[in-house]
């Protein structure tokens, strides 16, 4: 059996056939209590923690097979409500055969939110979206990055939707798909880059903020063929922002 971490991802060979996608993500000081910063519904908490995760597994190509929350707090009324807004985004995401499963901290009380997310999923190794790009791709940007209150208030079709997602697993010159956290998207199109061991350019004036947190995924890169985006057909904000190719390594 072998294990490799690549991004946030931690993928392990089951067999030549099936390979398991392990993502993780981490929330605290967002919720109701006394000692958080962000104040909004633990229901909150828990969708937007759970979608970091899903999205990560999912834009992988792989199916969300199991689901867990780590949640810091006690089960009522907290937990309850984080988990019911993990079932929300379960939802919207198309999941419902799935193991979610969890823990509550029921001997000491807490006066701050906190959430770990972990979801598993599994996919045919042959059809994995990571370190797939053939020699050269034009990046796109699908979706605006908000974080904090901000995601709460935009209009849903700023972030981009399962729906989305899933029209771009669908076609084979959709080398890739990256969701964007806490770090920016150049950070993620460095980190593509590299692990593509390929040149990155970055377009002049691209009209958005590169740099800025996306907070929970609200944006995700798209690695793609210049023909499939010639013919782009995709719902939603949609920014280009540069592309990776094999120029310039030769002389690196």
């Amino acid at each position: 059996m072998k294990i490799k971490k690549v991004r946030d991802l931690t993928l392990v060979d089951l067999d030549q056939d099936k390979t398991m996608v392990i993502a993780c993500d981490s929330c605290g000081s967002i919720g109701l209590k006394d000692g958080d910063v962000l104040k909004v519904s633990p229901f909150i908490t828990g969708k937007y923690a759970a979608r970091v995760a899903i999205l990560e597994v999912v834009c992988a190509g792989a199916e969300v097979i199991c689901l867990t929350n780590t949640i810091c707090n006690e089960m009522d009324p907290t937990g309850k409500a984080i988990i019911q807004g993990i079932e929300e985004e379960l939802k919207e995401a198309g999941i419902s055969e799935i193991v979610l499963t969890g823990s509550t901290e029921e001997n000491f009380s807490t006066v701050m939110t906190g959430l770990g997310i972990t979801a598993v999923g599994l996919v045919e190794t042959k059809k994995l979206k990571v370190n797939n790009i053939k020699g050269e791709a034009l990046l796109v940007a699908l979706g605006q990055p908000k974080v904090g209150q901000e995601v709460l208030n935009t209009r849903q079709e700023e972030h981009v939707g399962y729906g989305t997602i899933k029209q771009l697993l669908q076609d084979e010159k959709v080398y890739e798909i990256i969701p964007v956290g806490s770090k920016g998207i150049l950070y993620e199109m460095q980190e593509l880059a590299r692990n593509n061991r390929l040149h990155l350019t970055v377009y002049d004036h691209i009209g958005i903020d590169i740099n800025k947190s996306a907070g929970p995924s609200t944006v995700v890169i798209a690695a793609v063929s210049a023909n499939y985006f010639s013919k782009w057909n995709i719902a939603g904000t949609m920014v280009l922002l540069g592309k990776v190719s094999l120029e310039a390594l030769a002389s690196q």
